[in-house]
């Protein structure tokens, strides 16, 4: 074997001994990823669900905020004093709970009066036993619909005060014109003694 022969020999074994220490003995090193790399920089890849999460625009529900909370609304209800005549108590209606106020003083003035109210001399004319069977509103007109109990006996000195409480509650509560129907029948004659009503109700509703 001669110079030449041995020399490429010796570099072969140089060679293949590099090579088994790089690849079995020497775990730090590693081959370059060329598929990972580029220009010694760093090439991630785009991860589309991860950005969409960051762009994504926030909901109508997560934007929408809560409705502002409202005032409470002091209402009048027209009861009888001692005395026998009509005296306004106030009543709170809260609008975040109720949906008409107008409706909350009527219903109000129907259970009246109160234990205290009672312990202070006032009374109701209206008869126990009348249901409100419904209250329409709209923008130009208010339907008050109770039970034929609203007329039912007292005599005609109770008939016009109750009518009277029914008038002032629902004039002290709203502007819009208010209508007074018994049983899903306008009232235009109320009682057995046949007492003549004007509508919409007013102040001179019951005048002859």
């Amino acid at each position: 074997m001669n110079f030449s022969q041995k020399l490429g020999l010796f570099i072969l074994i140089v060679i293949s001994v590099a090579y088994v220490y790089f690849s079995f003995f020497n775990k730090d090193f590693e081959m370059p990823d060329f598929n990972l790399q580029k220009n010694n920089q760093i090439i991630d890849k785009p991860d589309d669900e991860f950005n969409a999460l960051e762009n994504r625009q926030p909901t109508d529900q997560q934007t929408e905020e809560k409705p502002e909370q409202k005032s409470p609304v002091t209402v009048k209800i027209f009861i009888c004093d001692k005395s026998g005549n009509l005296r306004s108590v106030n009543r709170t209606c809260d609008p975040n709970v109720e949906k008409s106020c107008f409706a909350y003083a009527i219903k109000e003035l129907i259970k009246a009066p109160t234990s205290w109210e009672k312990s202070k001399g006032f009374n109701s004319e209206i008869p126990q036993g009348t249901k409100i069977l419904s209250i329409r509103e709209s923008k130009d007109s208010i339907m008050i619909d109770l039970t034929s109990n609203f007329e039912t006996g007292g005599g005609a000195e109770s008939t016009y005060m109750r009518v009277k409480q029914i008038i002032k509650t629902a004039n002290a509560n709203t502007s819009t014109p208010v209508y007074l129907y018994l049983n899903g029948k306008q009232a235009n004659v109320i009682g057995g003694e046949g007492i003549m009503l004007k509508q919409p109700l007013n102040e001179r509703s019951l005048d002859e």
